[in-house]
């Protein structure tokens, strides 16, 4: 399997940016690697043409073509050939997700920029092999003009870099809204539909981590909204906290571990993501009505684990632990 390198943002975003911008001409061939990254990629193919690789499968790539790669996506783009006769050239911009709701953008339009980085872009197992977008002339002038300005801005060290950068970026953001719109005259996503399709990916991201020491930064990262905001959605929609939904998952998987009756309580408690077994206790007292051992005891007159299992796939956001 060939060796993919992970890209950390630490490496890339440095002296206080919140992004950065590179431009790449491809040569020599034998240094390019296949690679994933942290953070969200907006690549734009200036000018040539190559291959652009995804999960293992090849795409072929002229000037015009934008892709948006999202996290942990192993890819790169490749020359034609060592000598790079198609004179390959890319940009590539570069940030972390929770940047975008610090942008200066107005509501209905950071819903939609914020649902085609986060539906549209290339997720592990959903990767699409065609650009994003394949731009006009029209666009490609514009696309080409705006990647040129972020990097030289990028690249001087001047006085008010940073909120230049976010400017920049901005109207990035706004040209590729544009650029969906034209091609696609139906992209005005249903609000409740945009809300819901958020919180659900932010309970999939509970459900994987939920023994984990999981942060709000996380989730809300995921969303690509910032950590107020997205906490206000995340209760409005399924009527909890993001803390109180978690503390719920947890428990779920403390009583299905203790109608098996293999484990103690306390390696149960550690299992599901408490290392205080007082406040697990607590908790599960406060969610169930009984502590954990009393669970434990009654669990021989409940329902089958089968059926337990059945039960559990049915929790979502209002589940049977909504108010």
């Amino acid at each position: 399997m060939e060796r993919v390198d992970k890209l950390r943002a630490d490496d890339f975003f440095v002296d206080g940016l919140p992004l950065c911008v590179n431009h790449y001409v491809y040569d020599p061939h034998e240094r390019i690697r296949m690679h994933s990254h942290e953070f969200i990629e907006i690549a734009y193919v200036c000018k040539g043409k190559g291959i652009h690789v995804v999960g293992g499968r090849e795409q072929p790539v002229s000037m015009g073509d934008l892709f948006i790669i999202q996290f942990d996506t192993p890819h790169s783009f490749f020359p034609l050939d060592p000598d790079n006769t198609g004179r390959l050239e890319v940009y590539n911009c570069m940030f972390m997700p929770e940047i975008v709701g610090s942008l200066p953008l107005e509501l209905p339009v950071l819903q939609e920029i914020t649902s085609i980085l986060l539906l549209s872009g290339l997720y592990p197992g959903e990767q699409t092999y065609q650009p994003d977008l394949k731009l006009p002339d029209s666009h490609d002038h514009n696309f080409r003009s705006i990647f040129t300005a972020l990097h030289e801005e990028y690249s001087a060290n001047r006085e008010g870099r940073t909120e230049l950068l976010k400017l920049k970026l901005c109207e990035l953001l706004i040209q590729i809204y544009r650029a969906y719109g034209n091609r696609n005259k139906s992209l005005q996503p249903n609000s409740d539909t945009y809300k819901l399709e958020l919180i659900q990916k932010a309970v999939a991201y509970l459900r994987e981590h939920y023994a984990s020491p999981v942060q709000l930064n996380d989730i809300s990262r995921h969303a690509l909204l910032s950590k107020s905001y997205f906490s206000a959605l995340f209760k409005k929609t399924t009527g909890m906290s993001v803390f109180d939904y978690l503390q719920r998952l947890r428990i779920e998987e403390a009583c299905r571990l203790l109608e098996e009756g293999t484990a103690t309580v306390t390696e149960i408690a550690a299992r599901v993501g408490y290392n205080d077994y007082r406040f697990f206790n607590k908790t599960f007292r406060k969610v169930t009505g009984k502590t954990a051992r009393e669970y434990r005891n009654g669990a021989t007159s409940m329902k089958s684990p089968a059926e337990d299992d059945e039960a559990a796939s049915q929790l979502d956001i209002q589940g049977r632990f909504s108010p």
